[in-house]
């Protein structure tokens, strides 16, 4: 899926820009399963095309990974660094989205606000 109407751009951006907002989620970005990049919202210091990337990789190879079990529907991937984790969520068959937040983060509280994203995020891409 390659997204390049403007107007769902900036749609898409406001949403990363309201789950920034949440408060303990450092950045995030939205990404094509494929490793492009359709709309982020991290710190300069990341380099959002080399993540969105490596993140449709590595979620690709867990898919891989666990494939045989009974239920092989992944639905997110979480990673510990020493100061962040970093989650990679299925929006649909063909969009991920990945958020970098606080390693002392209440990890229920940021998952319920992803899903909520994904929810908005759905709508905007009427997927």
């Amino acid at each position: 899926m390659i997204i390049n109407d403007t107007i769902i751009i900036n749609k898409l951006n406001k949403e990363l820009e309201r789950l920034e907002n949440f408060g303990e989620i450092v950045g995030s970005a939205i990404v094509n399963r494929n490793g492009l990049l359709i709309s982020s919202r991290l710190p300069r210091e990341i380099d959002g095309r080399k993540l969105a990337s490596m993140a449709a990789i590595m979620y690709a190879s867990i898919e891989t990974a666990t494939s045989s079990f009974k239920t092989n529907e992944l639905k997110n991937v979480t990673v510990d660094y020493q100061d962040y984790k970093l989650t990679v969520v299925t929006i649909n068959d063909d969009v991920i989205i990945v958020s970098l937040f606080d390693i002392n983060a209440n990890l229920g509280l940021v998952f319920i606000e992803i899903e909520e994203c994904i929810k908005n995020i759905k709508e905007i891409i009427k997927m």
